[in-house]
């Protein structure tokens, strides 16, 4: 023999519905749900730009260090084209000026061998990033 279910509420009323109490908690708990979906989807666009900014720059230093590298072997003496030290890219709707750190130096022993060194640094934000390669030059 099954029993009758009865809808009683927190207040001990026998009305079928929600009391103003209970639909105000349901509002702040979805609320807070919502709010920390938010957060954390921003979170995801600034960490998405970042790798893309970070993808870029190393295709730029990669590009970078094959042009010196294949400047460095054409030229007759110790003096080469190493390029442009900024250059200015539109990624996210954005104008982000990237900015080359070059250095050459011989490595000890080795006459024809030169160390290079390209860093490139940008901001995101506020924040100052850099990533940088090396690489090993010769005229051989």
């Amino acid at each position: 023999m099954k029993l009758p279910i009865r809808m009683t509420s927190l207040t001990g009323n026998k009305n079928k519905g929600f009391t103003f109490i209970e639909i105000m908690i349901t509002l702040v708990i979805l609320s807070a749900g919502i709010v920390m979906i938010y957060k954390s989807f921003f979170l995801c666009v600034d960490y998405l730009s970042y790798l893309t900014c970070r993808l870029y720059a190393s295709q730029m230093i990669e590009g970078k260090i094959s042009d010196i590298t294949r400047s460095y072997r054409e030229s007759s003496d110790s003096s080469f084209d190493r390029g442009a030290t900024t250059e200015t890219m539109e990624m996210n709707h954005k104008w982000i000026d990237f900015n080359y750190g070059i250095e050459m130096s011989p490595v000890l022993g080795l006459d024809y061998l030169y160390r290079l060194r390209v860093t490139l640094s940008w901001y995101d934000g506020k924040h100052l990033m850099k990533l940088s390669r090396e690489s090993l030059l010769s005229k051989i």
